[in-house]
């Protein structure tokens, strides 16, 4: 009997919302610094993706949803004036002055036991959005400047929805941290936006 190889070909089926597919959240940029599966320390991964962009970037909607939850300035500050006194460094009002004292005190292990979480994300939304077939997940946009839209708030794909920063107590060059979360779980983004394949 004649053996016979069968090819298969495996297609992805990317999720669409509206009957859209999901776009980008930097307009033209695809480029990735940091992946999904990038190593940090000996168990964890890092579960998002990283694209570096200078500071005052338009980030859009990467599909249409309901704007979840918003860590504002306001909140961000008051966390970062927390830590300050907490190490027994001058508190301060502006971030970019605030980073360079907490960069040069050396403590960023410390910084890190006495810091929430929503903190070394920094100014970050979420915003949830409904697939075509039901299924909800969220997206994540982190270490921002500026956020346009408030907690409760209807966005449609391509909004833009806040400016790129660098509020995160980090080395990294100023860059977006792009997550995507399916019932709480952080999921690969380039599983579910075909333009970070290319």
């Amino acid at each position: 009997m004649q053996s016979f190889l069968l090819a298969t070909i495996v297609v992805i089926a990317y999720p669409t919302v509206n009957n859209q597919e999901l776009i980008l959240p930097l307009k033209d940029n695809a480029e990735i610094q940091a992946g999904y599966y990038q190593k940090r320390g000996k168990k964890r991964i890092h579960g998002a993706i990283d694209q570096n962009t200078p500071i005052g970037t338009p980030v859009r909607a990467v599909a249409d949803g309901k704007v979840l939850s918003v860590y504002s300035n306001y909140r961000y500050m008051c966390e970062t004036m927390r830590i300050m006194r907490r190490l027994k460094l001058k508190p301060s009002y502006s971030w970019p002055r605030a980073k360079r004292r907490l960069k040069r005190c050396h403590c960023t292990r410390r910084i890190r036991r006495y810091s929430r979480s929503p903190w070394i994300s920094g100014i970050y939304l979420t915003i949830e959005h409904k697939t075509d077939r039901g299924k909800v997940f969220r997206s994540q946009y982190m270490h921002m400047s500026k956020i346009f839209v408030p907690h409760g708030k209807k966005v449609t794909q391509g909004d833009i929805i806040g400016l790129s920063g660098d509020t995160a107590i980090i080395d990294n060059p100023p860059h977006l941290h792009f997550q995507i979360r399916y019932k709480g779980v952080k999921r690969n983004p380039k599983k579910y936006i075909r333009s970070f394949n290319k």
